[in-house]
């Protein structure tokens, strides 16, 4: 499936079918030959293969059935999800370090990464400004001991001054020193679910790729090992409970497919998102949107990648 690149101008994207098929593509870009010219009959025989390709591969994830968890005493406000060697999933309280944020940060927005099994760690925030917010990192080399001055992973928003937005999310990868960051904005090419990652360790980052467009501010997850980068989504879009999943074999370059991660049935928020070698898992709470289900109330549904 083909990148959701951000439009010129703010752009919503056709609800998806409410199928655990993948979700629609990005429309395509017009055709700049004239409609009476013909392709090469070399380029006519690529399309033709790469078409016969494209309808005999496999599905981006290989769901299995989605489980239950009652009562857990890890699923409070702040949990996570892990996957053990033997693609076993678990919950987890959520990741926390020392940290004092900036003046003025959203205290509700502060989210942390660990990089591999040494003192490496990552906090990301939100910090409000004229017009909008600023999502910013910072780096410990020494559990929180001491951090490195804030850089601005993006600055695109225009939703107006405040903390009233979803948290980010984010991940760091050992094995390259990549930290990856996934968020809902509001920018002025567009709301939705947006991605960016850092390859030096949070001291620059890559131009924001659109993952979901949508109005509704809606909570994400994101896990990665290697090069493969997986984003969990709540749809952004106020009528559409639903549970997404976007994935990258590029380190977050590019999004190949997006697919349906929750049922049919019920309404599912808050995800959670893990990966291990080709297992993904994703948990989520199920049931209204108005937070009268248990808190403990956990959905779990397990895959596997090609």
């Amino acid at each position: 499936m083909p990148m959701l690149r951000p439009p010129r101008a703010p752009r919503l994207p056709i609800p998806p079918s409410r199928s655990p098929t993948p979700e629609p593509s990005a429309p395509r870009a017009p055709h700049t030959a004239p409609r009476t010219s013909r392709p090469a009959p070399r380029l006519r025989r690529l399309v033709v293969a790469l078409v016969v390709l494209t309808a005999c591969g496999s599905e981006p994830v290989a769901w299995g059935a989605i489980a239950r968890s009652a009562g857990s005493d890890a699923a409070g406000a702040d949990w996570r999800i892990t996957l053990d060697d033997g693609a076993r999933a678990s919950l987890a309280p959520a990741l926390a370090v020392p940290f004092t944020p900036p003046a003025g940060a959203c205290p509700g927005s502060l989210v942390f990464a660990r990089s591999g099994g040494g003192g490496e760690w990552y906090a990301a925030w939100w910090q409000p400004r004229a017009g909008g917010a600023s999502l910013l990192v910072s780096r410990s080399a020494n559990d929180g001991g001491s951090w490195t001055p804030p850089s601005t992973a993006d600055a695109r928003d225009r939703s107006g001054p405040g903390c009233d937005r979803p948290r980010p999310a984010i991940a760091a990868d050992s094995a390259g020193g990549y930290v990856h960051l996934a968020y809902f904005l509001r920018p002025s090419d567009g709301a939705g679910v947006w991605f960016t990652h850092s390859m030096d360790q949070g001291k620059t980052w890559h131009a924001p790729v659109g993952i979901f467009y949508g109005d509704a501010p809606a909570r994400v997850s994101v896990a990665a090992e290697g090069d493969t980068v997986v984003v969990a989504y709540e749809y952004p879009m106020a009528r559409d409970p639903r549970i997404g999943v976007a994935l990258s074999h590029s380190a977050g370059h590019i999004f190949d497919a997006r697919v349906q991660a929750s049922g049919e049935n019920e309404a599912a928020r808050d995800p959670r998102v893990a990966i291990h070698g080709r297992t993904v898992a994703v948990a989520w709470r199920p049931g209204a949107l108005d937070d009268t289900i248990p808190r403990g109330e956990i959905a779990l549904r397990v895959g596997t990648l090609p």
